[in-house]
């Protein structure tokens, strides 16, 4: 046994269409006279473009009329024939030949001629048009040169300037060659494109310890105490500046100097006087006198004498007292003792 769909009973279909069961479903027959319909129910006009290959597609709804709009190269009913467009002999030159293309052709053209229809004489190979050692090719339509390095162009008849890039650095004036170009380095640098900061200090100019300090295009020495010069190569004499006082010797050394000092002075320059006085050396109350490198002892009125005055004057030697008196010393002075009758100070 079998089962039938009862789906029909709905009477689905329209226009006169014819309705059959099916398994599960239902399927409507489309009437074929008069206007025509389509569509799951037949309830669309019939559109004849539905059903036919071409993209721009005009129809006459109801009927099976449609016409299709070809693109340039396609002909037919559906658009699905190419158009042989070398048919018309469209390559004028005899000698041409003419190759069919999907929307169009191409002539072959033979030395000499070119354009789209080889009506135009070219230049080719023969006439040899390539400049600066370029090769010539041969081209449908004339020719073609490959240029040797540093030229360009159609016939190769620019010479390409390659200092356009500015590859020369650091201030540098590029001259342009053939295929090359040269740079002309300012002082302090080398290299193919003045890239390399000569290092000044490579060949270690700066002498006695002093620091090399590489600059563009020159260096400097950084000296150490006691030495000047470009290349740090004197010595400064300290001496020349006299700091030495009072007749003292200057000694000079490396990065200083010293002072020899006369007797009597003292101090790093010798500027100081010795103070000879400062330990004292007169007795008894004189006064000292400071000298260079020595001193005096005023006695006067100490009643001593000597270089210190360390020698008490006797005052009696030049026997003062009078009348038989006795002398008496004393610092500084004298006392005479009378006899009885005599008074006074001798």
């Amino acid at each position: 046994c079998s089962a039938t769909s009862e789906k029909c009973l709905s009477a689905p279909c329209q226009n006169g269409a014819t309705c059959v069961d099916t398994m599960d479903d239902y399927a409507c027959i489309c009437t074929r006279e008069g206007v025509l319909y389509m569509g799951k129910n037949c309830d669309e006009l019939y559109d004849g473009c539905s059903f036919v290959p071409c993209d721009d597609c005009t129809s006459t709804p109801g009927t099976r009329e449609y016409h299709c709009i070809c693109p340039d190269g396609l002909t037919g009913d559906n658009c699905t024939e190419e158009v042989d467009e070398c048919q018309s002999n469209p390559c004028s030159e005899p000698r041409s030949l003419c190759v069919d293309q999907l929307y169009g052709y191409f002539c072959r053209c033979p030395a000499g001629f070119g354009g789209q229809d080889c009506r135009t004489h070219v230049t080719d190979c023969i006439d040899k048009p390539c400049m600066n050692n370029g090769t010539c090719a041969l081209r449908p339509n004339g020719f073609e040169c490959r240029c040797a390095a540093g030229f360009r162009g159609r016939t190769c008849e620019e010479d390409v300037n390659e200092c356009l890039s500015e590859p020369c650095q650091n201030g540098a004036i590029c001259i342009d060659g053939v295929a090359e170009y040269h740079c002309f380095c300012v002082p302090g640098f080398q290299g193919h494109n003045c890239e390399i900061d000569i290092n000044e200090c490579a060949s270690h100019p700066c002498e006695n310890n002093a620091t090399c300090i590489n600059e563009k295009d020159h260096y400097e020495c950084e000296c150490m105490v006691g030495f000047t010069g470009v290349n740090c190569e004197t010595e400064l004499d300290e001496c020349d500046s006299h700091p030495c006082q009072n007749g003292a010797t200057c000694h000079d050394l490396i990065g200083m100097y010293s002072c020899e000092c006369l007797a009597g002075f003292d101090g790093i320059n010798c500027e100081v006087d010795v103070d000879e006085c400062a330990s004292q050396p007169c007795q008894n109350g004189a006064f000292c006198h400071d000298l260079v490198n020595s001193y005096e002892c005023d006695c006067s009125d100490t009643g001593f004498e000597g270089e210190h005055c360390e020698v008490d004057i006797p005052e009696c030697a030049s026997n003062p007292c009078q009348h038989g008196a006795t002398c008496i010393e004393e610092v500084n002075g004298y006392v005479c003792l009378c006899w009885p009758g005599y008074e006074g100070a001798n």
